[in-house]
């Protein structure tokens, strides 16, 4: 039987193989997953404490710098004082849980130097609130407690348009 496939029998068997694989992918794709996780690194994310916060309509122009600034958040109805940035962490993964009851979260995945800027920032920065800040505005700002040494951070959003909409911004994809 030595030879019997010819070699455009194992060329053919070769593309059939590869197309059978994407078909899978894309098909595992579509099978309603619980969570959106593109895998892909998301947008990066500016840590800096916060000074100081009022209520009503900002007018800040989106941060430019990494030095003190003032900075609205991203619906335009808070305006921040902020202290020069601390640190810079980009999420490897981005993930919008759709299962019910954690419609309203964002979950980000770090790697192990990112894990340790948060770590160290959040350190310094316990009893205060830490903004984090994407595309120049601030996207949460929440009073640290605890050091956050894992590397998951989960944002909470008060509404689950809000939290996708943030999801997409970071780089996940809606689901479908």
């Amino acid at each position: 039987m030595d030879g019997f496939y010819t070699e455009e029998m194992n060329t053919r068997f070769a593309i059939h193989a590869a197309v059978l694989a994407v078909a899978m992918v894309l098909l595992a794709g579509c099978s309603g997953a619980d969570t959106v996780d593109t895998g892909l690194p998301g947008k990066s994310l500016q840590l800096r404490l916060v000074v100081s916060s009022v209520d009503g309509a900002c007018s800040a122009p989106a941060l430019s710098s990494a030095g003190p600034a003032s900075a609205c958040d991203r619906a335009g109805v808070t305006t921040y004082e902020l202290a020069k940035s601390l640190g810079v962490v980009t999420p490897t993964s981005v993930v919008f849980p759709e299962n019910e009851g954690s419609e309203n979260l964002v979950i980000l995945e770090l790697n192990k130097a990112d894990t340790s800027t948060l770590g160290n920032v959040s350190r310094e920065a316990i009893d205060q609130h830490l903004a984090i800040v994407l595309d120049g505005r601030v996207l949460s700002a929440p009073l640290v407690k605890n050091p956050l040494t894992t590397s998951e951070l989960t944002l909470m959003f008060g509404t689950a348009s809000e939290a996708k909409q943030v999801a997409a911004d970071l780089g996940a994809s809606a689901a479908p």
